[in-house]
């Protein structure tokens, strides 16, 4: 992954083209290039990877710890951590583009979730280098981790299975 700059302009446009929350400005711009990977090892490595994402997301669902653990916050933190660790390059890209139209959801650090808001109750997402505001309903919190795995390219079927653990009973 490589960092390029870009001016405001160029910037805002490529955002403007976003179809849904949370889309990667590399998916952006793919896709209005029309430019798909040519690269089958990649493609390959991904695949594996992708597989490796939902066994350990499974097996961290059916964990005792997991399971245990009846705050939902927390649970939230443990999600967001687990994502991390599995591809922290992908985690990062779904990171910098997820945010509301007046807040950040994710940032590394405390004072670019606080502009967003005094009561955003940022907090430290175990074993990253960032942090989650942690004050918005459940509903956001499963907005934010579903977007952030669909960003991740984390199959429909996981992503189900995790939203599952945040069912208020």
């Amino acid at each position: 992954m490589k960092t390029i700059e870009i001016d405001d302009e160029l910037y805002q446009y490529i955002a403007s083209q976003t179809l849904h929350i949370g889309e990667s400005a590399s998916s952006i711009l793919r896709r209005l290039l029309a430019i798909k990977s040519k690269d089958n090892k990649m493609n390959l490595a991904h695949t594996a990877q992708s597989k490796n994402a939902a066994t350990s997301l499974v097996t961290l669902l059916k964990s005792e710890n997991f399971l245990a653990e009846k705050k939902l916050v927390n649970r939230f933190l443990i999600i967001l951590s687990t994502l991390y660790l599995l591809d922290k390059s992908m985690f990062s890209v779904a990171a910098t583009s997820l945010h509301g139209s007046k807040r950040r959801y994710l940032a590394k650090d405390e004072a670019t979730l606080l502009k967003s808001g005094k009561n955003t109750k940022p907090k430290s997402i175990p074993n990253t280098p960032y942090m989650v505001v942690t004050n918005s309903n459940t509903a956001r919190k499963i907005f934010i981790m579903e977007s952030l795995m669909r960003n991740m390219e984390i199959s429909e079927e996981i992503i189900n299975q995790v939203k599952t653990q945040f069912v208020l009973k």
